[in-house]
């Protein structure tokens, strides 16, 4: 359960494809240049608002999600990313819309090692409490050396309120008594995604 919120963990993903204006992939081909030469952690590069980008977002986004999506964005870069979790968004889902970079999987170490290829324009939907990795396709372990001096990738970070439609389409309920809580201070293993309780 997500400690914060008090809630249960929402393990099902929503993935499909966007259609980014030219414009917006040359940002993100910018950005990519500017991403630090440090393997292994995803670096935010920018928060920003866009109509058209909101307007996008929405028309390839399944209902309740396109109804919740908030209007800020965030740029968000990484060389190879080791598992994590994003407890910091709280009473959100996330959503990363792969923009620029080579073609690496979205890995959920706690959804049976459910790989999703981050190719430019694929989308995904998830909650930001499960732990996930950026890795090179079909790697099942995060190793930092793979990933030193590698090409970077750029995702356009967005949110979708937990909203009641929303949070029944990810199956999101009240936590369970004395579950296990997740937190900004619960540590992961960034090889594996494992919980270090």
């Amino acid at each position: 359960m997500s400690a914060d919120a008090a809630r249960g963990l929402g393990w099902r993903i929503w993935r499909g494809r966007g259609k980014a204006s030219a414009s917006l992939k040359q940002r993100a081909a910018l950005l990519a240049e500017a991403v630090p030469q440090i393997p292994g952690r995803v670096h935010e590069l920018g928060r920003f608002e866009d109509r058209s980008v909101l307007q996008a977002l929405q028309a390839c986004l399944p209902e309740p999600l396109a109804a919740a999506v908030r209007p800020t964005f965030e740029w968000y870069g990484c060389r190879g990313a080791g598992f994590h979790t994003d407890s910091h968004y709280n009473a959100v889902l996330f959503g990363a819309w792969g923009l620029a970079g080579p073609e690496r999987d979205i890995l959920f170490a706690g959804a049976d090692g459910l790989y999703l290829r981050c190719a430019a324009a694929g989308l995904v939907v998830f909650d930001p409490f499960v732990p996930h990795a950026v890795l090179d396709p079909d790697q099942a372990r995060y190793d930092r050396g793979r990933y030193a001096g590698a090409a970077a990738n750029v995702f356009l970070g967005f949110e979708v309120g937990l909203t009641a439609p929303a949070c029944a389409a990810f199956g999101i309920g009240p936590a369970e008594p004395g579950a296990f809580a997740i937190g900004s201070a619960t540590a992961v293993n960034a090889e594996t995604g494992a919980f270090v309780r």
